[in-house]
């Protein structure tokens, strides 16, 4: 039982963008196919690459940046940096760009190409050490996610014979996107970090973390039927559902707390974007931070689904890089300079 407590706060802590807009928004444009899509993503695919980025956690104790260094050498710390940019800048142009830009365009009515710029300058200035109070502040907004959705949860009428699992239209690329959005970038990072700190309780501490992950599918599930029995409609197909179920009055509470969510999602993710920037140019840290702030905010202007397709083809890159990783470290251990 010690487990349960650690599970829900660990899943609470990776409900991000992809959880709450991606998978709800999609679900209202492929229908029933965003059930099995959201299982495939979290449950089977995501789980297994979860198991196998904690498995090398817990085999090493050490982050996966010391790992890569260990085993490859600078150069694999350059191959690393360019596999954990290739899926956090997109996600990054999704989360920070995108949808906070939406949001912060629906509160001031300004055009989306300055709300998104302000996003992506406040959250990399955040994620700096700037207004730390404010962050803080954020973060206690964000925990409100938790309490509005179940209220919307206990109004909603739920009637799970509506509940259809089909596979008709399956698009692998964006199924990769949304796999690399859910485990790659800052969140490879995040699972190597938690797994390392996990190393003496072995096998359970590799337990610990499918089984958030686990949770964090069921969450994502309940939202993308919410979405659709609902008959929601995107971007940001969850704060429709949620006008549709408890009025408007909610609705703006709402916002903000999503706003919030993006936000604790993109403060980790552009410093991820600075350092590896950083490692590859040689650049000190500011102007890779401005680098990355302006290549995000570039492809925060690509259409949504070639954004999704980009990182499907990254995230090939990503997962190959875990696999062999792994590979290397069970046949070699950390003896290799």
């Amino acid at each position: 039982m010690w487990m349960l407590l650690p599970v829900i706060c660990l899943a609470i802590v990776r409900i991000s963008g992809s959880n709450v807009a991606l998978i709800p928004d999609m679900a209202e444009v492929v229908g029933n196919d965003s059930y099995m899509m959201t299982v495939v993503i979290y449950i089977i695919l995501g789980g297994i690459i979860a198991t196998i980025t904690a498995w090398i956690g817990i085999k090493s104790g050490l982050d996966l940046i010391s790992v890569t260094k260990k085993l490859y050498g600078s150069l694999g710390k350059k191959v690393l940096a360019i596999c954990l940019l290739s899926v956090s800048v997109p996600a990054s142009a999704l989360t920070g760009g995108y949808y906070a830009g939406k949001i912060l365009q629906l509160f001031i009515g300004v055009p989306y190409w300055a709300c998104a710029l302000t996003c992506l300058i406040l959250f990399s200035l955040l994620s700096v050490g700037h207004s730390h109070e404010l962050l803080k502040l954020s973060n206690y907004i964000a925990l409100l996610l938790i309490p509005i959705l179940i209220s919307v949860c206990f109004l909603h009428d739920f009637q799970f014979s509506n509940l259809i699992l089909s596979w008709s239209h399956v698009n692998w690329l964006f199924i990769l996107g949304l796999i690399g959005y859910s485990v790659g970038g800052v969140w490879t990072l995040l699972f190597m970090e938690i797994a390392s700190h996990l190393s003496q309780k072995g096998n359970r501490g590799i337990l610990l973390i499918v089984l958030a992950k686990v949770v964090e599918g069921i969450f994502t599930l309940i939202m993308a039927y919410l979405v659709l029995s609902a008959g929601a409609y995107g971007p940001l197909a969850l704060a429709d559902m949620v006008s549709k179920q408890s009025g408007v009055a909610l609705l703006s509470v709402f916002y903000v707390v999503l706003f919030c969510v993006f936000g604790n999602t993109m403060v980790p993710a552009m410093l991820v974007n600075a350092r590896q920037i950083s490692n590859l140019t040689g650049l000190s840290f500011w102007p890779a931070l401005l680098l990355a702030t302006s290549i995000v905010y570039q492809i925060s202007f690509l259409n949504f689904s070639l954004i999704l397709i980009i990182m499907g083809y990254t995230s090939i890159l990503m997962i190959l890089f875990i696999i062999y990783t792994a590979y290397f470290l069970h046949k070699h251990g950390l003896n290799q300079q």
